[in-house]
């Protein structure tokens, strides 16, 4: 009896979150869930974490380890994740391209979890190495696998990783959101009245709340050391012994101008042109307001320094030309002449003075 004849595939379990909200989806006559953006065009409402979730679920099961690279992704395929994501949601095509951008970075947490997790403790087991985890095997092919684990051992890889590493080295301030991130912990304030419905928090509030544990302490000493120094700064702002350019806060004042392109305190995907030149909703927050007022102080100081510079020049000046004309008339009694003239175009300015006698 020839048995293969009978032999089926085991079925593949899949990601849990993704059939219970194509069902839900179903039982709900097709209502798409409507996705909203903040002031800052990051995720919000009521669907929020749902749709971060959903995000990190889809493209492991459609892309996983096929690719090895988001940029090497064909169109066709990141179509295909666009069309299932705006067939449960209502958001708008404008927005794609930040989708498609969020889905990148998932996928490389997604791998880059997988290497950490799986593949490091297994070095130099080839056998161990060969299979796919157990978690992963519903939604991976073997081959993709291989494919996968190959490339984590070649030299191209190393050097990208050792990179990150570095950078990654460089920065000891964990937080500690979740998936929910800075957007939750807004919600957060706002329920436990730390901050108003409409107040945009500052940047130095939400960082410092993000690295407080659930008594409010700093477990690392690095970190309270920082925080410390933003309160002082913070302060010292307040009381107007600190002046505070355009486009600069107390995070600014304490770890320098952002070198890379997003900002501490606001979470992914916020620019310093977006979060300084977004238009502020139905209000805008006190310290936001205080910081304009310090602005308006300073630039009136630097031009009432300006107006004073200008008026010790005017005074100079007029002292220049008094001395000027009394030796003009102390040569012409004695019978000589001041010649005064320019040089060519090419060279500096300058005047030059010659006697004649006649």
């Amino acid at each position: 009896m020839d048995l293969t004849a009978h032999k089926t595939k085991t079925p593949k379990r899949g990601l849990t979150r993704l059939p219970k909200m194509r069902t839900a989806f179903t039982n709900s006559g097709g209502k798409k869930h409507k996705v909203t953006f903040d002031e800052l065009q990051k995720f919000s409402g009521e669907y929020r974490s749902e749709f971060s979730s959903f995000f990190g679920d889809l493209v492991r099961e459609h892309v996983g380890f096929r690719f090895l690279a988001w940029k090497t992704v064909p169109t066709e395929v990141k179509d295909k994740l666009w069309e299932e994501i705006t067939r449960f949601y209502d958001i708008d095509a404008c927005r794609r391209r930040f989708v498609m951008t969020r889905l990148g970075d998932l996928l490389r947490n997604f791998r880059r979890k997988v290497y950490a997790g799986y593949i490091v403790p297994n070095l130099g087991k080839p056998k161990k190495l060969a299979r796919i985890p157990k978690r992963y095997r519903s939604m991976v092919e073997q081959t993709d696998w291989d494919k996968f684990v190959t490339y984590t051992q070649s030299d191209e890889f190393k050097d990208v990783s050792n990179k990150r590493k570095t950078a990654r080295s460089k920065y000891v301030y964990d937080h500690h959101l979740g998936r929910g991130g800075y957007a939750y912990l807004r919600e957060k304030l706002v329920q436990n009245n730390e901050l108003s419905v409409d107040e945009i928090p500052s940047r130095a509030l939400m960082w410092r709340k993000a690295r407080e544990n659930k008594n409010g302490e700093y477990k690392n000493v690095d970190v309270k050391d920082i925080a410390d120094k933003i309160i002082d700064t913070e302060t010292q702002i307040k009381d107007g012994s600190v002046n505070l350019d355009p486009g600069t806060d107390a995070l600014t004042l304490v770890f320098g101008k952002e070198k890379g392109g997003y900002l501490k305190g606001v979470g992914y995907g916020v620019t310093s042109s977006r979060y300084w030149q977004s238009p502020r909703t139905k209000g805008s927050s006190k310290e936001r307001i205080a910081q304009l007022e310090f602005q308006l102080h300073n630039e009136r100081l630097e031009r009432g320094k300006k107006d004073e510079q200008i008026k010790t020049l005017s005074m100079q000046m007029a002292e220049t030309n008094n001395t000027l004309n009394q030796v003009l008339a102390h040569l012409a009694a004695q019978g000589q002449t001041l010649q005064i003239c320019s040089l060519s175009a090419d060279k500096m300015s300058q005047t030059q003075v010659s006697d004649l006698f006649y």
